[in-house]
């Protein structure tokens, strides 16, 4: 009996502990699915504040009257990148101009994007606007193109939403939609190359693979720079997924840059009367662009030079900068923050880290080649967005996941004076600890000169809106229509660099009421 009576003892005390097991592991399945929905719910939040307020800036912009403002037009380039477009346009629909329904720019650039800028005149447009509306469109869809292929390509919610939010914030981003040049067209369809690229890798669908291939070279037949950066992601990401690539897999990959250069030389030459003044044309410019050299012969400003010595000593700095302009980042933190969290990824998450470093050999490969149009352009800092941006998500996610790991631990951990214990500690808390003061030391000047950008530019628009209106009822109170002239003499009193020769040079001037 007594024997009997342990057996039944014993198997009451197994019991409650399965019962308690069981219930532990309910409430563990309910915290997880908690942790998950709340991950989901902020990962959507960020995407949609973020890219509702880039997308507010450029609804702004698409106002004559804000666009003319120099705070504003003098960061995309607006008299570039949409008044010369939209005139080259305008001239490309002349009879008898030879450039037209041909996908190049100015006989230097591959340039679907002024093709499309064509064909909107021919359908009635008189105005960008239409090709400022598409460019913001492109840009949310580029965007969220970005979003999906983080996510896979890191499988990290809070990494994809942290760099869609860095992403849509940055300077290029908030001011950029709504330019008609390269860039909406090249960023989509490099976004797009890009998710296409990775869902191939990973469920292994020859569709994904044409698909992706397909908007590679609509990307490159956009803009040279993305034969390199395209080119140096895909074939990093194949080693990385299937191994070292053969001839076979590289001669694959390098087929639409190849199929967009032989595309341009062609055009070229038939627009410069042959095959030796064609090929001279590309190798001046060529030259010119990376290492500000003259080809002999050329006729690409012969006698001119944009960088000396003393340019090329202080060529790393002009990279900082421009990448703190696109960014509005303290470069230095970001790259403490940066070189943080790969170590942290290559003891935690291998594979995120050889990720983000191929991001980061392909997005910087403009600086180590385009010498010369990083030293002219100042919106040089934005073709290294697949790295920084994808980097900054990393950042602020892997900080979260890190201090989420030290948590965790700390609710199990008893203290011994085992070894291994601490070696738990530190492999657990030390990372958290490191990543949450560096995080914080990048992320917090970010925060306050994106504050600065957007509240700056809000007050701006609002003001020069207000004496643009006013302005416009007191000429056409005392004149039949609104000119030029009058507009420039109005617009003298504003104490803002204000250019009403954009709305002339746009086909943009307001109009009197009847």
């Amino acid at each position: 009996m007594d024997g009997l009576r342990i057996e039944i003892d014993i198997h009451s005390a197994n019991t409650e502990d399965h019962r308690e097991l069981s219930s532990s592991k309910r409430v563990s399945g309910m915290q997880l699915d908690a942790i998950r929905t709340a991950r989901i719910l902020l990962a959507a939040a960020l995407v949609l504040i973020s890219l509702s307020a880039a997308n507010y800036v450029g609804w702004l912009r698409l106002k004559p009257e804000v666009t003319a403002i120099g705070w504003i037009a003098d960061k995309p380039d607006y008299e570039s990148h949409v008044v010369n477009i939209h005139q080259r346009a305008m001239a490309r629909v002349r009879p008898g101009a030879i450039d037209a329904y041909l996908p190049i720019y100015d006989v230097r650039n591959p340039g679907l994007f002024l093709l499309v800028a064509e064909l909107f005149v021919r359908a009635g447009a008189t105005t960008p606007l239409p090709l400022e509306i598409l460019s913001i469109v492109l840009f949310n869809i580029g965007a969220l193109c970005f979003f999906f292929w983080v996510y896979l390509l890191f499988s990290d919610l809070l990494v994809a939403a942290f760099a869609a939010s860095f992403l849509a914030l940055s300077q290029f981003f908030l001011f950029f939609p709504g330019v008609t040049h390269t860039m909406p067209f090249e960023f989509v369809s490099f976004n797009a190359t890009l998710l296409l690229f990775i869902l191939y890798l990973k469920r292994n669908a020859p569709a994904y693979l044409v698909s992706a291939l397909v908007a590679m070279f609509l990307t490159c037949m956009n803009y040279w720079f993305y034969y390199m950066s395209s080119w140096i992601i895909l074939v990093g990401l194949w080693w990385q997924y299937r191994g070292r690539p053969g001839l076979r897999d590289i001669a694959m990959i390098s087929a639409p840059p190849l199929a967009a250069a032989c595309l341009t030389i062609i055009m070229v030459m038939s627009l410069t009367g042959g095959m030796s003044s064609g090929g001279l044309r590309l190798l001046e410019i060529f030259a010119a662009r990376t290492v500000d050299a003259r080809v002999p012969g050329g006729a690409w400003l012969p006698d001119q030079r944009f960088m000396f010595a003393a340019d090329w000593s202080n060529y790393p700095s002009l990279v900082k900068y421009r990448l703190e302009w696109a960014y509005n980042f303290d470069f230095r933190l970001f790259a403490l923050a940066t070189v943080s969290v790969l170590v942290v990824l290559w003891f935690h998450k291998r594979s995120s880290a050889i990720s983000a470093l191929i991001l980061l050999a392909g997005g910087f490969s403009w600086y180590y080649v385009m010498f010369q149009h990083t030293h002219i352009h100042h919106f040089t800092g934005q073709y290294s967005f697949m790295a920084i941006c994808a980097i900054a998500g990393l950042i602020a996610g892997e900080t979260i996941n890190a201090i989420g790991r030290a948590l965790i631990f700390g609710q199990h951990w008893t203290p011994t004076r085992d070894q291994d214990t601490y070696s738990r500690f530190a492999l657990n808390v030390a990372p958290a600890i490191l990543l949450a003061v560096v995080s914080s030391l990048a992320i917090i000047p970010y925060l306050r000169k994106t504050d600065y950008l957007i509240r700056e530019t809000l007050a701006v628009t609002s003001t020069v809106e207000a004496k643009y209106r006013d302005a416009v009822k007191d000429i056409c109170r005392h004149h039949p229509e609104v000119t030029l002239a009058e507009l420039e003499r109005a617009s003298s009193t504003w104490g803002i660099e204000w250019r009403a020769k954009q709305l002339a040079d746009t086909n943009q001037l307001p109009k009197c009421s009847t």
